[in-house]
C-alpha cells in the first residue's frame, strides 16, 4: 500500500502532482482537511473505496451506529474529487491515516489535496 503525500494549493494556484493507483491501496495522513481527486484514465469504470473505522458508538435513542465504507464510482474518461473525511469516522487512531483501495487501477490515477483555512 502506497503512502500518498498530501499538497496544499495556494493563492497562486498550484500544479497537482499526481501517482498511479498502486493495486494493494493507497494511503494517505488524514486531519480531516484531505480530498481526494481521482481520474480514472482506463476503459471502464472504477470504484474507489474509502475504509471508514466503522466504530460502532452508542447514541441516545440509536443504539450503535457504525459509518459504512465510502464507495464512489469513477466512469471511464472521467475523475471525482471526494472527501473531507471525519476524523473519528475514516482515520486509523494508531497511523493517522485513511486508506483507501480500487477496483482497477489500470490508468487510474490520485492526488491528495489538503485544504487550508483562508486565515
Amino acid at each position: 500500500m502506497a503512502q500518498l503525500p498530501t499538497q496544499r494549493p495556494t493563492e497562486a494556484g498550484a500544479a497537482l502532482t499526481y501517482a498511479a493507483a498502486d493495486p494493494p491501496g493507497d494511503s494517505f495522513l488524514n486531519t480531516g482537511k484531505e480530498v481526494v481527486h481521482v481520474k480514472n484514465g482506463g476503459g471502464g469504470p472504477i470504484t474507489l473505496t474509502v475504509k471508514s473505522r466503522n466504530v460502532a458508538p452508542e447514541v441516545p435513542g440509536y443504539g450503535p451506529v457504525a459509518k459504512p465504507d465510502r464507495a464512489v464510482t469513477i466512469p471511464a474518461g472521467g475523475d471525482r474529487l471526494i472527501g473531507p473525511f471525519p476524523i473519528k469516522a475514516f482515520t486509523e487512531p494508531t497511523t493517522s491515516r485513511v486508506s483507501m483501495t480500487y477496483s482497477s487501477t489500470t490508468g487510474v490515477t490520485t492526488a491528495i489535496i489538503t485544504v487550508r483555512d483562508a486565515s
